[in-house]
């Protein structure tokens, strides 16, 4: 054989050999062992379960905030562990670039690395860490590897280092401003260097906002330590006591009422309820606004200044962490005082649950008139002369009764007569206040109106009168005529709306009133039916402006326009056809249908739907007040002759107690019960509806006109019940709440605009 013909086969050799070689630097999956022990495990730089682990399968992809070991424990075994970095340990770790060096984890971990191209393929590197950016070495700054034939070297990059929480608590949540965490992560690597911000949360403490600089290699520890309500109280306790302060101090003040929950439960009577309930409202006026900050703003977390952090005051990083962190002092603050208010809350609601129960209840008033009046007709007036004194020759035709005193709770007259008994007679048995007779007014419950002034109570006053009786002996007579109230009792529009059909003031400062049934919440407007169907905004209705009571109090609400039906499917896929792709909101919705309403959609993501149309979701007192339509009562069916929910609502009645198999299961189409008066559907359940309101248990005030929820609280109001509800949780006076993070398959909306924008396009 010529050398011609021999130089390629020995040109061949190295290449064989070398490739052979090459195969020798690579791991295959028969290398990892499965339940392979490594001793002395606490001396790495990963946290395991216990001293001596046991190796697992690995498994891709690579988890976020985890650190992995592949350890060497012989030439042909290699173990795989999984667990926490020790950060001190981490941050010494000698770090390689995945992405710099054009690499995958996957691709690496079958690779065997060196610290020199001298060493042998028994001699690679025994302990190599991994996550999803980067390998890291314990021993050496630079590792070599062979791929095809050619040694590649992996050169150190700057340490990614770590963010690390540090907490006694042991149940917290941390949202971060920089990057997504997943529940119950407690460090954050790799992590690249720069400014973090964080919000911590806790059951039962104060959240606050945090925020540092990660240097390269470095660990940025967050000692997470929860302002404790218990801690201001006692920092205020402390302060007060050090400094010798005054008892009437607003720093030393704690609110707890003298009012007693045991008192309010042990209350029989109305008038005792409403006695204790009137100390206890002075007593909560007296110290809440006295419940002083300033202890609260001592111990709280104080917010960094911008240079501390590296940054500049009007940079977009320094005013992202302002705005957390005023957000989470604001929710701190709202939190601690609801937790000084605590008690107040729990006897402000056994308060009003027993007043409830005892204003239901029917009530009859025995009590002789304070004055008598005879009444006598112009027929018989002209049977007798001038000159002789009428009532020595003819008989009353009817009396006017007056009881009670002026401003009294009973201030109220009677004028009518009584079938079969004398009313001279009557007459002189009351003006000589004969024990023989007995007189009670019949109220059709003991409720009273609540007159308010500028804020303040100023009187409660009886106004269901329903019939006078009067007892001779063992006879019994019922008067027949009117009651007639004073005018500052006639004119409250709780009264008004009793005295349906209303009455004309007269001359003489006083409503007639008629025996009627009404309650407490009533409405004092004339609406029509203005609806509008509208290209972008769909089907709307104006109502106009008008009065009503609400939660206790009466409101002027100025116009607008609100839905008619919760914001169905097909209606919802329209408003998102209005954004940009990449800002529209999927609908989640469980039972689907075109003309089904919404559900499973966030407080956020309803408003914005609103928003996007140029309205926004309804205020409590916008919904309730276009819900209520008029009505002397929460619920429709109550002014109806049928008396039948099921034409108006769609509730657990006629769908959830129906079964998941039944077609009536889940929420309704929308609009196929009867609507209110307004032409307004399904505000009593089919789905609940959020509002823009906070919750708050307390109100210690409401405004005047268009009132716009608590300043307090962190959850949203819902309204109007749903398919999952009774026929008690369907009242439009009743609300719940909920967090406005949560969604639901009972959870829906509908949307209200202000009119002037209604009417401009009007007229356009």
């Amino acid at each position: 054989m010529t050398f011609s013909r021999l130089l390629p086969l020995l040109l061949l050799v190295p290449a064989l050999t070398m490739a052979d070689d090459d195969r020798n630097f690579k791991l295959t999956s028969e290398n990892f062992k499965v339940g392979g022990v490594m001793e002395h495990a606490a001396k790495k730089a990963i946290e395991l379960d216990q001293a001596v682990a046991i190796s697992q399968e690995p498994v891709f992809p690579l988890q976020p905030n985890q650190l992995y070991l592949r350890y060497k424990k012989s030439a042909k075994e290699y173990l795989w562990f999984s667990g926490h970095a020790k950060p001190d340990d981490y941050k010494k770790l000698h770090a390689f670039s995945l992405k710099d060096n054009n690499l995958g984890a996957r691709e690496v971990l079958g690779l065997r690395l060196y610290a020199s191209r001298q060493y042998k393929a028994f001699q690679d590197e025994a302990d190599i860490y991994f996550d999803a950016d980067y390998i890291y070495s314990p021993r050496v700054s630079k590792l070599l590897f062979m791929k095809n034939g050619k040694w590649q070297v992996l050169n150190e990059c700057v340490h990614p280092g770590m963010v690390q929480f540090n907490s006694d608590e042991k149940n917290f949540e941390i949202v971060s401003l920089n990057s997504k965490l997943k529940v119950g992560t407690r460090a954050i690597y790799p992590a690249q260097s720069g400014v973090y911000v964080f919000s911590f949360n806790a059951p039962d403490k104060l959240p606050y906002v945090d925020a540092g600089v990660l240097k390269p290699g470095e660990v940025l520890s967050f000692n997470v330590k929860f302002p404790a309500i218990e801690s201001i109280d006692a920092a205020s306790d402390a302060s007060v006591d050090s400094s010798a302060k005054s008892l009437d101090s607003s720093a030393s003040v704690s609110v707890k009422p003298s009012v007693t929950l045991d008192q309010v439960l042990a209350l029989k009577t109305l008038e005792e309820t409403e006695a204790l309930y009137d100390t206890f409202s002075i007593d909560v006026d007296k110290n809440v606004n006295r419940v002083d900050t300033t202890f609260f703003s001592n111990v709280y977390p104080k917010i960094k200044p911008a240079d501390s952090l590296g940054l500049v005051d009007s940079g977009k990083v320094y005013r992202k962490y302002v705005t957390h962190y005023n957000l989470k002092r604001s929710e701190a603050q709202t939190l601690w005082r609801t937790k000084k208010l605590g008690v107040v809350s729990d006897i402000y609601k056994a308060f009003h649950a027993k007043l409830d129960s005892l204003q239901s209840f029917p009530l009859q008033i025995d009590m002789l008139p304070t004055s008598v009046e005879k009444i006598v007709t112009a027929a018989n007036m002209a049977k007798v002369d001038s000159s002789v004194k009428i009532d020595s020759l003819v008989n009353a035709d009817s009396l006017k009764l007056r009881f009670g005193t002026d401003r009294g709770r009973i201030d109220v007259v009677w004028k009518g007569y009584v079938e079969g008994f004398s009313m001279d007679s009557l007459a002189a048995l009351i003006e000589k206040k004969d024990s023989s007779l007995k007189t009670t007014l019949f109220l059709v419950n003991n409720k009273p109106v609540w007159i308010f002034k500028e804020g303040r109570l100023v009187g409660r006053y009886q106004y269901r009168y329903e019939k006078v009786g009067f007892q001779v002996g063992d006879s019994v007579y019922y008067g027949k005529g009117k009651f007639i109230l004073p005018l500052h009792i006639a004119i409250e529009p709780e009264v008004v709306q009793w005295l349906k059909p209303k009455m004309p003031v007269s001359s003489s400062s006083s409503v007639v009133a008629s025996s009627s049934s009404a309650v407490v919440d009533t409405v004092k407007a004339k609406p029509g039916k203005k609806i509008i169907e509208h290209a972008t905004r769909g089907t709307i209705v104006v109502v106009d402006s008008g009065s009503f009571r609400y939660r206790g109090k009466v409101v002027a609400m100025s116009a607008y326009a609100i839905h008619t039906t919760e914001v169905t499917q097909e209606f919802f896929h329209k408003i998102m056809g209005l954004v940009d792709s990449t800002k529209r909101v999927p609908d989640r919705s469980l039972f689907k249908g075109v003309n089904k309403p919404v559900q499973n959609i966030t407080w956020e993501h309803a408003q914005y739907a609103c928003k996007v149309l140029g309205g926004d979701l309804p205020t409590e007192a916008q919904w309730e007040f276009a819900g209520r339509a008029g009505s002397n009562d929460g619920t429709l069916w109550k002014s109806d002759d049928s008396m039948d929910v099921d034409k108006y609502a769609v509730y657990a009645g006629n769908s959830l107690n129906k079964g998941k198999k039944d077609d009536a299961y889940g929420p309704h189409d929308v609009a196929t019960k009867d609507p209110n008066d307004w032409g307004i559907y399904d505000m009593s359940g089919n789905v609940a509806e959020w509002t823009r309101d906070n919750y708050f248990a307390i109100t210690f005030s409401i405004e005047n006109s268009n009132p716009t929820g608590s300043y307090w609280g962190t959850n949203k109001v819902l309204k109007g019940g749903s398919w999952k509800d009774n026929v008690k949780n369907l009242n439009m006076t009743v609300r719940d709440d909920e967090d406005p993070r949560y969604w639901s398959d009972h959870i829906g909306f509908r949307c209200v605009f202000p009119l002037e924008r209604i009417i401009q396009e009007k007229e356009k």
